[in-house]
């Protein structure tokens, strides 16, 4: 399969820059006690992510630090999955920044298509990404972490393994204690690991050591898992003046609740998780920031009454830091089932179904699916573990 990823670097600064014109030429800091994104400059200066914010302050002090938004920073990117999905037919979000479509069965050649997607998504939404094209989602995301903003790179078909040759293993998912193990054995390389032998390789490295070199040489059967859109229902409530008072913001969310419930869009169907969003003030009159409260219920909820009460605690423990500008409610996970402990003797249609209703549940409780299922990726190999991979499921 022809794989495309596509990679804005430094997502986080540039979703910042976008809002904030005042940072458009300063250095800047994201983070509370470490740094979560830094802009071109600070990395320049030696900031790299994950160090102490006090220990970067040092390395560049003219540097403007913000505290990180997350929940933006999530819509942002959405936006930007959004956009490929009208480029793709099978689009995954992998990390803030980075996702993988598919070119296979498009018209036109992949650099073409790569660079109409790199021009659109700067004219609609204003962010320079990199794309890189490959067959594999390894190659083609280093293809495209290694690529300058606004261009694509394409690896032609078997040449995976002389494209990663002589790239740092630093670009494969191997932890910090065979990252050292590697650094000692002088292997710096991907082509230095790839031609090793297996066996020995993974003799001393064990299941990691085996995934590394089988990428290192270009081999990557991961199958892109597309994102799936769930139906929602949502309800926004621009405040007069912001509000200040928890009791007033309460007030706000409580009305936002129940004409969510009471909206058509619903169709009576049950409920698996309310999220709570609001804009806030920003502080010295710099731009608003967000607050987010995701509220998954413990089972399906079908009240309104039943779901102000579980939403009404949740807000009233992580309340807004600040001034309330704009309140929104989003119902997600809308289902004609309960997902309740279903009886014995029930036909095995409902019962099917309130498994699956389950799932859903516990996806929205926990974030992802603690539920997975065994595809088939190559059948017929000779090694037992190549045969299947195990990917989450989504019913």
């Amino acid at each position: 399969m022809v794989i495309a990823c596509l990679h804005v670097p430094r997502f986080a600064v540039e979703a910042e820059r976008q809002r904030r014109q005042d940072t458009a030429s300063r250095l800047l800091l994201i983070g509370d006690s470490t740094v979560f994104d830094c802009s071109l400059g600070a990395e320049a200066s030696g900031v790299r992510r994950g160090m102490r914010m006090s220990e970067a302050i040092g390395l560049c002090h003219r540097a403007v630090v913000l505290a990180p938004d997350q929940p933006h920073y999530q819509r942002r990117f959405d936006e930007v999955l959004d956009f490929l999905e009208g480029a793709s037919p099978a689009v995954e979000g992998q990390s803030l920044g980075t996702g993988y479509f598919s070119l296979s069965g498009l018209p036109g050649e992949p650099a073409i298509l790569a660079g109409e997607v790199i021009a659109g998504l700067h004219r609609r939404l204003g962010f320079m990404a990199a794309i890189g094209v490959a067959n594999g989602k390894f190659p083609a995301r280093v293809a495209a972490q290694t690529a300058r903003p606004g261009l694509a790179k394409v690896v032609p078909p078997g040449g995976e393994a002389a494209f990663l040759a002589p790239l740092l293993v630093d670009h494969l998912p191997a932890g910090e204690s065979m990252r050292w193990r590697l650094a000692l054995l002088g292997l710096e390389t991907m082509g230095d690991l790839a031609r090793l032998p297996l066996g020995a390789f993974q003799s001393q490295f064990g299941p990691e050591g085996r995934r590394c070199w089988e990428l290192a040489r270009g081999t990557d059967s991961e199958p892109l898992l597309p994102r799936v859109r769930e139906e929602t229902v949502v309800r926004r409530l621009q405040l007069p003046a912001a509000a200040v008072t928890l009791e007033a913001i309460l007030a706000g969310v409580e009305r936002l609740v129940y004409a969510a419930y009471g909206s058509p869009d619903r169709r009576a169907r049950w409920v698996r998780k309310a999220v709570v969003r609001g804009v806030v003030d920003g502080p010295d009159g710099q731009a608003g920031g967000s607050w987010e409260v995701a509220v998954p219920f413990r089972e399906a909820l079908s009240d309104p009454r039943d779901a102000w009460f579980a939403v009404k605690s949740a807000v009233s423990r992580r309340p807004p830091p600040r001034p309330v500008e704009e309140l929104e409610v989003e119902l997600v996970g809308l289902s004609g089932e309960s997902g309740k402990q279903a009886g014995m003797f029930e036909s095995k249609g409902r019962l099917w179904r309130q498994v699956e209703e389950a799932v859903r549940q516990l996806k929205a409780q926990h974030g992802q699916s603690p539920i997975g299922k065994v595809v088939e990726v190559e059948p017929w190999s000779r090694i037992p573990e190549r045969r299947a991979a195990l990917v989450e499921y989504e019913p």
